[in-house]
């Protein structure tokens, strides 16, 4: 499946839209027609349009991906940026309920610049300098999702919200395809998930996401952490409590969403 981004008239309207969206925390209509991403590689556009604005405008820069192998349905790639990455801890929230995404976090040490050459999985995985347990903080800025396109989705960044940053792994490698994903709320356990890796293997993502940003003229840097998808789908976590997520035998993330 061949993705190109594609630039179009109203898409640095659409991009400062989003961002004034995001920065507000509050959901709101879908994007004006003028301005409303058609495409897949319009929706990219948006997403390095707005990529390029909280750089110039905030200095606030590309911290992480999320990406996940496309398909005909649906295309799940999106930067995530450094001022929505949080270590584990306390983490400030705007609401009572926090939708989560267990994952793990893949580190780059080195970085995967664009080039004309594919990346091998060998390549990339010599880049990799480390793994770290991970959630994905979920968030829309659209009130009615459900009645946005796919574009639209992908332009706001597919409901991404942030990134928390749990317990480092003894190595990458070990980021399995399968785990037991055990929730406890306040020391006691609320929920047990059989977890699976949504492409099977947990670095398939990342293997692809190089060679898209590579054939974009783009690419990864050092530093970076990458997501590729969710072991238990979505959970919805109360704010104001001790959340503790297990990860099988890797590790506990543990944090708690500070909320008015």
């Amino acid at each position: 499946m061949h993705l190109q981004i594609e630039d179009y008239p109203g898409c640095a309207d659409a991009a400062r839209a989003l961002i004034a969206a995001r920065e507000s925390g509050v959901a709101g209509p879908r994007l004006p027609v003028a301005c409303r991403p058609q495409t897949v590689g319009q929706a990219l556009a948006v997403q390095q349009c707005t990529a390029q604005l909280l750089l110039q405008t905030r200095q606030d820069a590309i911290a992480a991906w999320k990406s996940a192998l496309p398909s005909p349905e649906k295309t799940v790639v999106a930067p995530i940026y450094a001022s929505t990455v949080a270590q584990a801890g306390a983490i400030a929230s705007r609401t009572p309920v926090v939708r989560i995404e267990p994952e793990i976090a893949f580190e780059l040490a080195r970085d995967l610049p664009a080039r004309s050459e594919p990346y091998s999985h060998a390549e990339i995985d010599a880049a990799i300098g480390g793994a770290r347990l991970a959630l994905e903080v979920l968030g829309c800025r659209y009130a009615a999702p459900e009645h946005a396109s796919l574009p639209e989705l992908l332009a706001d960044h597919m409901f991404n919200g942030g990134l928390v940053l749990g317990p480092r792994l003894a190595s990458p490698d070990d980021a399995p395809a399968t785990m037991t994903l055990t929730l406890s709320v306040d020391g006691a356990e609320v929920e047990q998930h059989a977890g699976i890796h949504p492409n099977d293997h947990p670095k398939a993502g990342l293997y692809w996401l190089a060679n898209f940003l590579r054939e974009q003229g783009l690419g990864l840097q050092a530093g970076q952490h990458v997501i590729t998808g969710s072991y238990a789908g979505f959970l919805d976590v109360p704010a104001n409590r001790d959340i503790d997520i297990a990860y099988g035998d890797l590790g506990v993330l543990s944090l708690r969403f500070t909320a008015p």
